[in-house]
């Protein structure tokens, strides 16, 4: 068999387990050392052949994400942007977040995280949770929203 044949017959296995992006299979491949007309050939095969769709594989991953790692938007459009996703596919597939869910996500992953905080003071403890939930992909709008109904914010507990 020839090095695209055994590339082939390797990309499609490792699509057919689990939805992947155009750049892991290029990263999984590249041991094959194919000529950039076999990756492209390759890569066009397995998008006919339905292994590879980016449309699938963003909604796929911005669902897990959202709902199993409990990232939030900015995280979430970041970690696809390193993985050369378009922005309006981007964009199209973050909006099937429900702005409802998202809220109550972060609501309850802050109410979480409270009791795991040491603080001095109410100042301490909310520049502690804003950095948690901004480091989880949070917008700063829906932190100090969600801060100020669990009664954390600057005029006291």
């Amino acid at each position: 068999m020839s090095n695209f044949s055994n590339a082939l017959v390797y990309a499609a296995s490792f699509c057919s387990y689990s939805e992947h992006c155009k750049s892991e299979v290029l990263d999984k491949i590249s041991r094959f050392e194919l000529t950039f007309e076999d990756r492209e050939r390759l890569i066009l095969h397995l998008q006919q052949e339905g292994f590879l769709d980016e449309k699938r594989f963003v909604m796929s991953y911005v669902n897990d994400k959202f709902r199993f790692n409990k990232w939030g938007r900015i995280k979430i459009r970041y970690m696809l942007k390193q993985k050369d996703i378009k922005s309006e596919t981007i964009k199209e597939a973050i909006k099937q977040i429900p702005e409802e869910e998202y809220h109550q996500m972060l609501l309850k992953l802050l109410k979480e995280k409270r009791p795991a905080i040491k603080s001095k003071n109410v100042y301490e403890l909310r520049g502690k949770m804003i950095r948690f939930a901004t480091g989880k992909g949070y917008e700063p709008s829906i932190v100090t929203l969600c801060l100020k109904e669990l009664r954390i914010s600057e005029d006291g507990e």
